[in-house]
Parts: C-alpha cells; structure tokens; sequence
C-alpha cells in the first residue's frame, strides 16, 4: 500500500470503489476526463482501470510538459516503445502495430523501440499517427485507449497541433478513446471550455478524485503498516493524517518513507515539505516571482480577506496596486489548483512549503 509508483491493479487500490467501477465503464467513449488535485490517485485509478478492462492503450506522461515539436516527438516515441512492451498480452495488437507504424514516412523501429522524426519535412502528422492506433484498433476488434497524463502541460502552439489532432479523432476515428488526466483543473477545464480551442464543443465523461475522509485517512495507514509489519503509535498515525489531510500521496509518501527507515515523523514530514517547495518554485520560474511569493506566503499566514491581502501586498511593494494585480495573482493560483475560491490552501503540505519561500 505505501509503494509510492502509481497502482496498477485494484488490490492495491485503496477505496476508490467507485471511481475504479465508473472510470472503467466509461472507457472506450470517446473522450474522457480524469481530474482531481495532486497527489489523489489520477494516475493509480487510470492504470488500474485499464488494467481492469484489459483494453489496449498508450500511455503518454506530460508532467514535464512540451514546449516543441522534438521534445513531443520523443515523448511519442517513448510511450509507443512502451506500448510494445506491453502489447504481448493483448493478442494481436503488437505486429499489428509494428507493420503499421514501421510503414509510416519519418518512423523506424528496431527491435521493440520506436523512434519519430520530428523535423519538419520528416515528421508524421500527429493525426498520422492517431490513424495507425485507430487501424490497429479495427484489425483487432478493440478500442484503443490514449492517455495523456497532465493534459494541462500542453501549451503553446505544438499544444495546440495537438488539441487540432485529438479533435479530428474525436470526429472520424472510431477505434480510439481519449483519457485526459489533470490536477490544474482551471486550466485544465480552460482548455475545454474555451470557444477558441479546437476541442471545444467536444462532449466528454467526467470522472473526479478526492481525499480521504479522516477515518479513511485513519485505516489507511493503520493497514498499511501492518501490512508493512510495523508498530507505530496510535498519536503519530493521527498526527501525520492531520498534518496530510487526506492526500493519499502524501500518506503513501510518509508511510514509505516510515516503512523504510528514513527519520522520525518530523523530518519525513520536512521531506515532503521540501518536495512540494521544490514544486512552488517551479510554478514561479515562469512567473513574476517576488509578487507570486508575496502572495503566497501572505496566505500561509492565514491572511485570506481581500482587504487586508491587497494592503499587505502594498506594504511588501511600497507601492499602491490596482485590484487587477492581486485578482490575476488569486485566478492564476486558483487555475492551478493551488488554493480555493476561499483563497485557502488546497493542500496543507504546500501551504507548509509556502511558508518557506
């Protein structure tokens, strides 16, 4: 229960009952929608529901995101050489793909690697390349399932190619399922439910993840460290699920770390802080830094009434601001799903972190 790469089978999927039935029913519809905030299971609940329903799939991980067509390409070509690998168990689909794909200008493949050209007079059309996962899905009598894990990644104009080609599958292939995964759900759903967008009007099943309750939280750990063959203190089990308020990943992260000798509950809490201060720093790089950091730590400090929030950011700038700035600095934060409409942390770890900034 506490390894900390995503699940892959319903054994070790801990309660999500529900979601796992509905997700799993829902795959092979054309287009669906996997949200929720970090660390509650996304990933975990979408292998193992394709694990489940034993259907053909190419999973494509955005979480570093793309800002060209070569380092798309590599990440395409990445997760076809993982779906060869994987594609023994689902009969036919290996040599079919491979005699497809292998046919297919600016495509090589040796052994079970794939590798796609991504210069511009050599490289496949994205929809291409949809085309060959939707002939393999007709041959063999199988809808395939493509994920793309943290859609939100995909921005910039190579994003939009490829919003343009998802759409178009949407439209005339058959064979294919779409699974979108995102924990920056603003702007997960600003993609969707912008007008400008090409995948706008598209209509598509919704499925959410969520926290553990406390006494969900609570049997958590108490089962996994007995699985573990652990002893540990009713107060710290407590503890810790009052310091990670439901996350799972969070309780995954400081039970394996527990689980493995790693330091008392303080530093594997200090651990986990420290990663998701790694994570805010990253959200600031591309951002006007000092006033995100501002504002971030004046939120940690529970200072969440617009009023005072915009005084203490004059205060820090020395400098009168007009509404504009602070509103834009809360809807960005929001779109990341960094705090709430209530400008309240959306996880406790993170307003840790952002106390540290």
């Amino acid at each position: 229960m506490f390894d900390p790469r995503p699940k892959m089978s319903r054994s070790d999927l801990y309660d999500f009952e529900e979601e796992l039935s509905v997700l799993t029913r829902y795959l092979g519809e054309p287009l669906v929608v996997v949200s929720g905030l970090r660390r509650t299971g996304k990933t975990s609940l979408v292998l193992t529901s394709l694990n489940e329903c034993g259907r053909p799939y190419v999973f494509v991980d955005l979480r570093e995101g793309f800002a060209s067509w070569r380092e798309l390409y590599v990440l395409l070509s990445r997760s076809f050489s993982e779906f060869i690998v994987r594609a023994s168990r689902w009969g036919r689909v290996r040599d079919v793909f491979l005699r497809l794909i292998s046919r297919l200008r600016g495509v090589s493949v040796l052994g079970l690697e794939v590798s796609v050209n991504w210069l511009p007079e050599k490289r496949p059309l994205l929809s291409e390349l949809f085309s060959i996962l939707d002939e393999v899905g007709e041959r063999v009598g199988e809808r395939v399932v493509i994920v793309f894990d943290e859609f939100q990644r995909t921005r910039g104009p190579v994003g939009v190619a490829l919003h343009s080609a998802i759409s178009h599958s949407y439209d005339f292939h058959r064979n294919l399922s779409f699974v979108l995964t995102g924990s920056e759900m603003g702007v997960l759903y600003g993609i969707l439910k912008n007008p400008e967008n090409p995948l706008y009007g598209r209509a598509y099943l919704e499925v959410r993840t969520r926290k553990l309750s406390r006494e969900e939280s609570l049997d958590f750990l108490r089962r996994g460290f007995a699985e573990a063959g652990m002893k540990i203190e009713e107060d710290e089990i407590k503890k810790a699920v009052e310091e990670l308020d439901g996350i799972i990943g969070w309780l995954t992260y400081y039970g394996y770390l527990k689980v493995s000798g790693r330091g008392n509950f303080e530093s594997v809490v200090n651990k986990a802080i420290e990663l998701a201060k790694n994570e805010l720093e990253s959200f600031l790089s591309s951002r006007v830094s000092r006033r995100y950091r501002i504002v971030l730590k004046l939120l940690a400090e529970d200072l969440r009434e617009w009023g005072r929030l915009k005084k203490a950011l004059e205060n820090a700038e020395g400098a009168e601001l007009s509404d504009r700035v602070l509103y834009e600095i809360l809807q960005n934060l929001r779109n990341h799903s960094i705090i709430d409409n209530e400008n309240n942390f959306t996880d406790p770890v993170v307003r840790r972190a952002a106390q540290h900034l």
